[in-house]
């Protein structure tokens, strides 16, 4: 979710496999249900899990997150972006950061993350994503809290390049230093069937999948280097529907609202 589709610094990693494999052995690793909601039989989100962000954050995107934009209905779990006025709570007009200078947005939209962050496990979402131009969905793994930089995306979808998903892992210093490693996956019914996205992320491997079928599968040695190991670093789980930005691109208008639709959310951690 920090950039855009990448171009000549990427690697497609389908099977790259480095050597040197960290920590328990991956048939030691025994996963442990932590968290699972059910939106055919919740009334609402679990706050106690996740936090329901406010305000402007990345990619200069045109969406401000509001906590009223997250919803169940119908048995889903919505995330719903909208035409709509929205003021922006940290406006500082002296600031010239965009987050905080811009004083107002003309769009909104909704974006959940963890509480607490994790090391290793098991997501699981059963989920359908819009394809209305401008829309940028994702469910991402992420680290924003200081230290060397790394992501999991589990899965990324651009209204404005429809019928596929991306699946990419960032790490490095900072935004300016990353490595990217991204797979591009034909899905044409992405907004008409749910799908199930799954992330098993183990000491030895990062293995994505949609549908049961694998699209991406990295060792975390990839990035280990100067000292640093960012994929065996501690992250948090996020979902959250952007619009617009570095890589939403120019947003139809007329076809919001738009939605993140969501069946059912698991997490397992690994007990070892």
């Amino acid at each position: 979710m920090s950039a855009r589709r990448l171009g000549p610094r990427v690697f497609l990693a389908v099977g790259l496999l480095a050597a040197g494999l960290a920590a328990a052995p991956a048939a030691a690793l025994r996963p442990k249900l932590v968290h699972a909601e059910d939106f055919s039989k919740a009334g609402a989100l679990d706050e106690t899990f996740w936090q329901v962000e406010t305000g402007f954050f990345r990619n200069k995107e045109a969406q401000y997150y509001q906590p009223v934009n997250v919803f169940v209905r119908g048995g889903l779990l919505l995330l719903e972006g909208r035409r709509e006025p929205a003021e922006n709570a940290a406006y500082d007009p002296k600031s010239t950061d965009w987050l905080t200078a811009t004083k107002s947005a003309d769009y909104t939209s909704g974006s959940i993350v963890s509480r607490e962050p994790f090391t290793y496990g098991i997501v699981e979402v059963v989920a359908r994503l819009p394809q209305a131009k401008g829309t940028w969905p994702a469910i991402w793994t992420i680290w924003e809290h200081g230290g060397v930089y790394r992501e999991i995306d589990m899965v990324e979808a651009v209204g404005n390049d429809p019928g596929k998903v991306w699946s990419t892992v960032h790490a490095g210093y900072d935004l300016d230093s990353l490595t990217h490693w991204q797979v591009e996956t034909p899905l044409p019914d992405v907004d008409k069937a749910f799908h199930t996205y799954r992330l098993e992320w183990r000491p030895d491997a990062i293995v994505i999948s949609i549908d049961g079928k694998t699209v991406q599968h990295l060792d975390p040695e990839a990035a280990h280097k100067d000292g640093h190991d960012p994929l065996r670093a501690r992250m948090q789980l996020r979902i959250n529907l952007a619009l617009g930005g570095s890589w939403g691109g120019a947003i139809e208008e007329t076809a919001l609202p738009a939605r993140i639709e969501i069946k059912s959310i698991k997490v397992w951690h690994f007990d070892p």
